[in-house]
């Protein structure tokens, strides 16, 4: 739990999480006790470089060196009402899961869903309990939908404009995810224009 929300910290401050760069996340897992071996810098002076290093290296995990990491692909609203036509009439080769990570009240008090199939997951819960690495049934009790699959399903993510649901991706790549797909421009480019949320 504290591995993640480190990382959201770690990467606002390294530039890793900025809008419109290519991202590719190691799909290799550090463990607790590696990551705190190599966080002793943190009780001194940080430095930019020392911060990515320790979150994107390779170091640790499995021997598959040839293995291409996930990469997050950025999709507009062209695309997105594509990927939406496929999920709500049940068609197309991909099995897309669409995933608002606004919250709930934000979501309910401004535009509402972009579709009824499309699934409510706040970021925050996405980093404090772990979501992508719950074991299915957990996942499914907590969010009130079936865990999507790291092989055969690919995740959609959306959110206000763009910027948490890029988080949210680098959360699913590195718990494993292969296909995922970031809609950059949120609610405020679906639903045509900024939000005052009260």
């Amino acid at each position: 739990m504290l591995l993640l929300s480190l990382f959201i910290y770690v990467s606002s401050i390294s530039g890793v999480l900025s809008f419109n760069r290519p991202c590719f996340v190691s799909p290799r897992h550090l463990s607790v006790s590696s990551v705190t071996s190599k966080l002793s810098f943190l009780h001194g002076p940080t430095r930019r470089r020392d911060l990515q290093r320790i979150f994107l290296s390779s170091d640790g995990g499995s021997d598959d060196d040839d293995q291409q990491p996930p990469t997050i692909t950025n999709v507009d609203k062209a695309e997105m009402t594509e990927i939406l036509s496929h999920v709500d009439n049940g068609t197309g080769d991909k099995n897309y899961v669409v995933i608002d990570v606004r919250g709930e009240p934000e979501i309910m008090m401004g535009t509402g869903t972009m579709s009824e199939k499309v699934h409510i997951l706040p970021l925050p819960q996405i980093t404090m309990m772990g979501a992508f690495d719950m074991d299915d049934k957990s996942f499914e009790a907590q969010f009130n939908f079936p865990k999507p699959s790291a092989e055969e399903d690919t995740l959609v993510f959306t959110c206000k404009m763009g910027g948490r649901s890029q988080q949210a991706a680098q959360l699913a790549a590195m718990s494993g995810y292969k296909n995922i797909i970031n809609y950059t421009g949120g609610a405020d480019d679906w639903f045509g224009g900024e939000f005052v949320y009260t």
